[in-house]
């Protein structure tokens, strides 16, 4: 619960200072860490805490130190030490989500097609947020894209790059971390078994 409260602080923070873009992205990070609770109908199934605290920390990082602090500008390599943070994240949740549907039977674990599958999902997300990031620019005046000493078109590249990397690098992270996290195992284990008995009482009803 403590990792949702700072998120949702975080989010009224931006309201209050005047930022309603950035305090609406952190109600769309609110809800993606309550969607696995909720489909689950219990707060112990879900997206492991340990991720719940890297999302609230990258979330921190930009909204916080990126934005209000300044160092996007201050540190030309901070945007994209968030951009590969960012980008490993997706890519552990795409691990676990490809898990869960192996658990419940929707579908057979194949390594190497999990890979590809997360790798272009990561990248999906990255071309996305960087349309995103154009569209802000052009329409509320900001200037989110390019990074200090570095033009807009090389900062979408590498931040491209990074996505893809990052990826990568989130679903073997995510591999290892379900092998060696009895505990979080578990956790995404409940949730699995909580969609399979949903599933069966709509089964039962029909």
């Amino acid at each position: 619960m403590l990792p949702r409260a700072a998120i949702l602080a975080t989010a009224i923070g931006e309201l209050a200072i005047g930022d309603p873009f950035y305090g609406v992205f952190c109600f769309l990070a609110l809800a993606l860490t309550m969607v696995p609770a909720i489909h689950a109908r219990s707060l112990d199934a879900g997206i492991p805490l340990e991720l719940e605290l890297v999302l609230l920390w990258l979330m921190l990082a930009d909204m916080t130190l990126g934005n209000l602090f300044g160092l996007y500008v201050r540190v030309p390599w901070f945007d994209k030490a968030l951009h590969l943070g960012n980008s490993v994240l997706i890519g552990a949740i795409g691990f676990l989500a490809i898990y869960v549907l192996h658990l419940t039977g929707r579908t057979r674990f194949h390594l190497w097609l999990a890979a590809v599958a997360i790798l272009l999902v990561t990248l999906g997300i990255g071309a996305v947020w960087e349309i995103a990031e154009y569209a802000v620019d052009k329409l509320l005046g900001r200037r989110t894209q390019g990074s200090p000493g570095m033009s807009a078109l090389d900062d979408t590249m590498i931040d491209l790059i990074l996505d893809a990397l990052g990826g990568v690098l989130g679903a073997i992270l995510g591999s290892l971390y379900i092998r060696h996290s009895k505990r979080s195992r578990k956790r995404v284990e409940a949730f699995a078994r909580a969609i399979e008995s949903r599933d069966l009482e709509r089964g039962s009803r029909r």
